[in-house]
């Protein structure tokens, strides 16, 4: 009789506040490699808008990521997730290198509770409204942040009310649709995060958003540290400072349950 356990896993809740849920991550801590189709399916069963795979390596960590239906380059709160789960779970230290498609992420344990996580900053560039089709009706400013776009709005109000036709979103030419206003309850700024060609109608809160937000504030206030409200159903809050070539992106986390993953 076979009575070997299989992969360990976490569901943790990243981005957390007082009153915001968070957005949760499942992090698989493989014992093995696994073949791209079987974590896909993993990932699929899981449902989670992000499944984070970690595998030790020669002393180091790998790092994927998979929603419900693709494998995605970058993603934030699976990242949080992933280092919240060695430094709070496995008790592997405050500071992790993950080796990743999107290059070597670092993350280290900060005061207050908070964990910080290193992606790489994205370039900005002008765009016309007409870019995101009328899907947000009037707007402010249309910005394009690598292969995003940031749809600036005029209020909190107007954000949490706007519903975006879906046909109309998909056909935007991007990967995250990021709509954005400045102020909001006890912060800097305010968004909400849509991503159809990922699979996800609105995502809870998107820690990899960050990497184009941090430059736009940066480049309408001067400041080099934000914090903002994802306002989505769940809700989330994140920290972000500004740096040459990376953005730190900090928030909570905290794990919601874990077990073993059966293959």
């Amino acid at each position: 009789m076979n009575v070997a356990f299989g992969h360990r896993i976490w569901w943790v809740d990243a981005f957390v506040g007082a009153n915001e849920r968070g957005n949760p991550a499942v992090v698989v801590l493989l014992e093995r490699p696994l073949p791209d189709d079987e974590m896909q399916q993993i990932a699929f069963e899981l449902g989670v808008s992000e499944t984070g795979f970690l595998l030790s390596v020669g002393g180091t960590w790998t790092l994927r990521w998979f929603t419900p239906s693709v494998e995605v380059d970058l993603c934030g709160h699976a990242t949080l997730a992933a280092a919240h789960v060695l430094t709070h779970e496995l008790h592997a230290g405050s500071e992790h290198f993950f080796h990743t498609r999107s290059g070597i992420l670092s993350s280290r344990r900060l005061d207050r509770g908070l964990i910080g996580i290193d992606l790489p900053r994205l370039d900005l560039a002008p765009a016309e409204a007409t870019y995101v089709g009328g899907a947000f009706g009037p707007v402010r400013d249309v910005v394009l942040a690598g292969p995003h776009v940031i749809v600036e709005l005029d209020s909190y109000d107007a954000l949490c009310s706007v519903n975006p036709d879906p046909v109309t979103l998909f056909l935007v030419p991007s990967t995250l649709i990021i709509a954005v206003c400045q102020g909001g309850p006890d912060v800097d700024a305010a968004l909400r995060v849509f991503a159809p060609r990922l699979g996800l109608a609105e995502d809870p809160v998107t820690g990899s958003a960050l990497c184009a937000l941090a430059p736009w504030w940066m480049a309408r206030t001067g400041s080099p540290t934000v914090t903002v409200r994802q306002a989505s159903p769940r809700g989330g809050i994140m920290h972000a400072r500004l740096f040459e070539t990376n953005v730190e992106i900090a928030g909570h986390a905290r794990t919601f349950f874990a077990g073993d993953l059966r293959p």
